[in-house]
């Protein structure tokens, strides 16, 4: 794959999503919020990836995927005005079925073709599939990472009061001060916790939160400290000591990985 291939994927994404501006009412905010949402995660890829010491050809691939990944958010949000899965489609098969119907990838070869795909399948999956190739799971943890890091990014504007839009991402969460006993279990244990426990805005808080324990990077540990993310979130939390115990938890596992050389 060469760099003239990255442009021209780049301009189609482009062309593909001008359709989608004609949406009628706000149909434009949430085509915006996955437009720019793609565009920092192609960002955070590529540093990541740098970081990590892929080759240039290899960075090309990455943000490629990164580029694709969230292609069938646009279809999504036409078809059912909702970003939920659950509630629709699963937004990583509606992209591969764009990519494939248009034949995007048709011009590079085949072996490239089917990491960059892989890794769109697998982005949103709770954890990766544990019969991946060591190249499928390179593409698909970085990807995973780079996707983490903007929306982490993205959830806490939106927590400090620099964005209105937390219900197109998630649908209707009601504010409490109660949590999730069991989501509070899991991440003890070092464990994502389960979208199904979700119940309140505390609970997605700790769940965006074990995410933490899905990272494949060293670079998006470091990331995450250097940004202080959970400090970030955590402060949006009602002050309870099992609370602060996660925190410091949560923090100590990622600067135990951030020591890795890998």
């Amino acid at each position: 794959m060469k760099q003239a291939d990255l442009d021209y994927f780049k301009r189609w994404f482009k062309e593909y999503i001008a359709q989608y501006y004609e949406l009628p009412g706000d149909g434009i905010k949430p085509i915006l919020l996955k437009e720019r949402h793609t565009e920092r995660t192609c960002i955070e890829i590529v540093l990541v990836g740098r970081k990590s010491g892929l080759s240039d050809e290899d960075l090309l691939l990455a943000e490629t995927a990164a580029l694709f990944h969230d292609i069938g958010r646009f279809p999504q949000w036409k078809r059912y005005a909702t970003f939920i899965d659950s509630a629709s489609e699963d937004h990583a098969l509606l992209g591969l079925d764009v990519v494939s119907r248009h034949k995007i990838f048709a011009g590079i070869p085949p072996e490239e073709r089917e990491l960059i795909c892989e890794a769109i399948r697998h982005h949103n999956l709770r954890e990766l599939p544990t019969n991946l190739s060591q190249r499928q799971y390179l593409f698909s943890g970085l990807l995973r990472d780079a996707d983490k890091l903007d929306i982490w990014g993205l959830v806490i504007s939106e927590l400090e009061g620099r964005g209105n839009l937390v219900e197109t991402l998630t649908g209707y969460i009601p504010i409490s001060n109660s949590f999730s006993r069991d989501i509070l279990a899991e991440l003890m244990e070092g464990e994502v916790p389960y979208y199904s426990s979700v119940r309140n805005r505390n609970d997605m808080i700790l769940l965006r939160l074990g995410w933490v324990f899905d990272l494949n990077f060293t670079m998006s540990c470091r990331l995450v400290l250097e940004r202080n993310y959970v400090e970030r979130l955590c402060v949006h939390l009602p002050v309870r000591s099992e609370l602060q115990e996660v925190k410091k938890y949560l923090i100590a596992y990622l600067k135990n990985r951030a020591k890795d050389r890998s």
